[in-house]
């Protein structure tokens, strides 16, 4: 069920089953994704279950409704490309758990949800995203960004690239603002 689940504060009822508020996340799902347009999506040949996979990578990599059209786009521009995605978040999920820092081995980890070892799309969902990330992988920004790295100047906000060099020279102000 990972992805549909939609993400919601939902009133609890303790003499009800678990699978009471499964069906409520559920259905809150259906009814607050049912006005996407996913037109723009399929013109690309992305299903709606592509589109809900780039939204949990949208919603675990950006904080802000702009930047999440921009790095769903980002993710769609390497998808064209034939690059692979190079997403941390997505080595977290492969991995189990959410670490300041991922290890040589956190990143050589054998998993197809290993986006930095494997081309394409991970087989599924990393987390439930909100209406605005699905929105974004829906209908990403257009730009000719094929990078971004975050800023780790604490606006939670991020660097967009066009070219590998560029992404470099980021990565270092990335680093000399107090990131990794």
């Amino acid at each position: 069920l990972e992805g549909f689940l939609f993400p919601a504060t939902y009133p609890v009822d303790p003499s009800k089953p678990v699978s009471a508020l499964v069906d409520y996340q559920l259905a809150t799902y259906a009814e607050r994704t049912k006005g996407i347009n996913y037109s723009a999506a399929k013109k690309k040949n992305l299903t709606k279950y592509d589109v809900l996979i780039i939204a949990s990578l949208v919603e675990r990599e950006a904080s802000t409704t702009k930047e999440r059209r921009l790095i769903a786009g980002v993710i769609e521009n390497r998808l064209r490309a034939g690059m692979r995605l190079d997403i941390d978040a997505t080595v977290q999920y492969a991995v189990g758990s959410w670490k300041a820092e991922l290890t040589k081995a956190d990143l050589d980890i054998d998993s197809p949800y290993n986006t930095r070892k494997f081309p394409g799309l991970p087989p599924g969902p990393i987390c439930n995203p909100g209406e605005d990330s699905i929105r974004a992988a829906a209908n990403p920004t257009p730009s000719g960004f094929l990078y971004y790295v975050a800023k780790n100047d604490g606006t939670d906000l991020h660097y967009f690239e066009r070219t590998e060099a560029e992404h470099e020279d980021n990565i270092h102000r990335a680093a000399a603002n107090g990131g990794g």
